[in-house]
């Protein structure tokens, strides 16, 4: 059934898109919740730092009222929760940052499980912007200007770090091989010709 999930203050829940009316809720969360929930596969992950860690893997098949504490909660954590940034799920890892600073955790989205890490990512300070991926590369850009290009790999590598001369809080969007960066001054378009 398709639905709207909104993660918020204390709780997260599933709306019926059709009604309004809730179909599932889960508490665990932080007031003040800023990262938007990723999903895949009947699976939802949430996540916030702001007064109380938490990262949530929850099951969503037959999902009906309060699902706290049943088996609809696959997994979770309070290590390097993110805060601003949303989490990225890609190719059934999940990656996410420490509240909003360049420490990356990588998790399998299944289990929960570190993969590796977590990696300090250095040159890059606040980030505001959630991590995006395409062609196995992510991009991780910070509200100084910098993004950096890692691989998607068993052992991610720094393959570039770009600057540009603008303050960056928006999230990268990807169109076909174009990526659109939304500073405060500018709308940068960058392309591989």
């Amino acid at each position: 059934k398709n639905q709207v999930i909104v993660s918020a203050s204390e709780r997260v829940r599933g709306y019926d898109l059709m009604n309004g009316k809730v179909i599932w809720e889960c508490a665990g969360m932080s007031q003040n919740v800023v990262a938007s929930p990723v999903s895949q596969n009947g699976m939802v992950y949430l996540g916030c730092s702001y007064d109380k860690r938490a990262m949530i893997a929850l099951n969503l098949k037959g999902a009906k009222g309060d699902i706290t504490g049943s088996d609809h909660v696959v997994w979770s954590t309070n290590k390097r929760t993110p805060y601003v940034p949303s989490p990225l799920l890609y190719k059934g890892t999940l990656y996410y940052l420490s509240h909003y600073q360049g420490i990356l955790s990588r998790v399998k989205a299944k289990t929960g499980r570190e993969i590796d890490g977590p990696f300090r990512l250095s040159g890059i300070g606040n980030v505001y912007a959630s991590p995006v991926a395409a062609a196995n590369r992510l991009y991780i850009t910070d509200r100084s200007g910098t993004t950096l290009v890692i691989s998607h790999e068993r052992n991610p590598r720094i393959l570039a770090k770009n600057q540009l001369d603008d303050s960056f809080s928006a999230s990268v969007a990807l169109a076909d091989r174009e990526l659109f960066l939304r500073g405060e001054k500018f709308l940068y378009c960058i392309v591989e010709e």
